[in-house]
């Protein structure tokens, strides 16, 4: 059985790895019933003012991040790892139609930051998995609220629910959606940080949207509400 160093050390392997996985994604796209439950304001926001923004996406749900781009419908980057174990994930992405910026917290983090605050000014917007790229889970880091604060754009909270899914054996439980289900993606009302106050406040503001806006996609797409 090939071992997960000898996948991420061959190339070859792992571009095909990450072909198989996009097609697996299609797959999933176009056997499953999609729903969008948005905040108005976020399409005020979009549509109308035409305004770049920061999507915030637990890392567990980063199988739906395609659903994020499609309800966009612009050019969208994506903070991904500069770890080997991303590279996969890469190739997928690019599939995927978006613009790849390596780097984390603890790896090439300022460049990456850099280039998120460029994609911004041009008026593309980002999206961000605020516990990743290895956790804690679910615990939000300062940089998704720095970004904010330095870009001006508002954070729009994204939570996922898939009525035929698992959860694989990794550190944030991913939702993996299986195909023939049912998913909602949610978006919450845009969130505008506040450049001067506190950092832990403005961590917690957005911790409380994330969690409401998961509850909300629960309850949407079980229990109609």
């Amino acid at each position: 059985m090939l071992k997960k160093r000898q996948l991420l050390n061959n190339s070859w392997l792992s571009t095909l790895t990450g072909v198989l996985l996009n097609g697996y994604g299609e797959l999933v796209r176009c056997t499953s019933r999609i729903r969008y439950e948005a905040d108005p304001a976020v399409d005020r926001l979009l549509a109308e003012a035409q305004a770049p923004v920061i999507y915030a996406i637990w890392h567990c749900h980063v199988f739906f991040l395609p659903l994020v781009r499609l309800y966009g419908r612009k050019p969208l980057a994506v903070l991904l790892s500069s770890h080997r174990d991303a590279r996969i994930v890469g190739v997928a992405a690019r599939m995927r139609g978006f613009e790849l910026v390596e780097g984390s917290s603890t790896r090439g983090g300022t460049r990456a930051y850099r280039q998120l605050l460029a994609c911004l000014r041009r008026g593309d917007s980002v999206c961000m998995t605020p516990d990743g790229p290895k956790g804690p889970p679910l615990k939000l880091k300062a940089g998704i609220v720095q970004l904010a604060q330095m870009s001006g754009c508002a954070v729009v909270p994204v939570a996922a629910a898939s009525s035929r899914m698992r959860r694989i054996k990794t550190w944030d439980r991913t939702v993996l959606p299986l195909p023939f289900g049912r998913c909602l993606l949610a978006l919450g009302a845009p969130i505008f940080i506040n450049a001067e106050g506190p950092l832990d406040d403005q961590r917690e503001l957005l911790t409380e949207a994330l969690h409401e806006t998961g509850d909300r996609a629960v309850a949407h797409l079980f229990l109609g509400r």
